[in-house]
């Protein structure tokens, strides 16, 4: 018969995280810092497009997006997760099916925010709307799900 703190003990195992604050901390950083370079490339293109070839934002806005999620999965796997251990075509699958549901989210984001501020640049209105769906969706998703290493 189980006892309430073996039961705990198992649940706290099974569900709190055993690594240590400094250790999420920095893996969240090198995420930042791939972020960054990634954010870097979909800036230039998207502003590219827009400013050099007359494209309108909102069609700008897919070649940039894509650009930065190539980016983000060599460097996602390769330092911020350092899953290169990991099974590549699985960790290639799941990243194109979030990718895809990022792109969306991103996208869709970025159709409300461009209707509702006005005054500022696109390209700031399109980090906003990264911004937003890295923290709250690509993250977590990464982290739990695509490159969780095995347990």
């Amino acid at each position: 018969m189980l006892t309430w703190t073996s039961s705990w003990a198992s649940w706290k195992s099974r569900c709190v995280p055993s690594e240590s604050l400094l250790t999420r901390a920095y893996r969240f950083g090198r995420a930042l810092i791939v972020g960054s370079g990634a954010t870097l490339v979909d800036f230039s293109i998207f502003s590219a497009c827009v400013r050099a070839l007359g494209i309108a934002p909102t069609q700008a806005r897919l070649p940039a997006l894509l650009a930065g999620a190539c980016l983000q999965f060599v460097g996602s796997r390769g330092f911020t997760f350092r899953a290169q251990a990991g099974n590549l075509p699985r960790q290639l699958k799941l990243f194109v099916v979030a990718e895809l549901i990022t792109l969306a989210l991103n996208w869709g984001v970025f159709q409300l925010l461009i209707q509702r501020i006005h005054g500022v640049p696109p390209e700031l209105v399109s980090f906003l709307g990264t911004g937003v769906v890295f923290l709250v969706f690509a993250y977590p998703v990464r982290k739990l799900v695509i490159f969780k290493p095995p347990d």
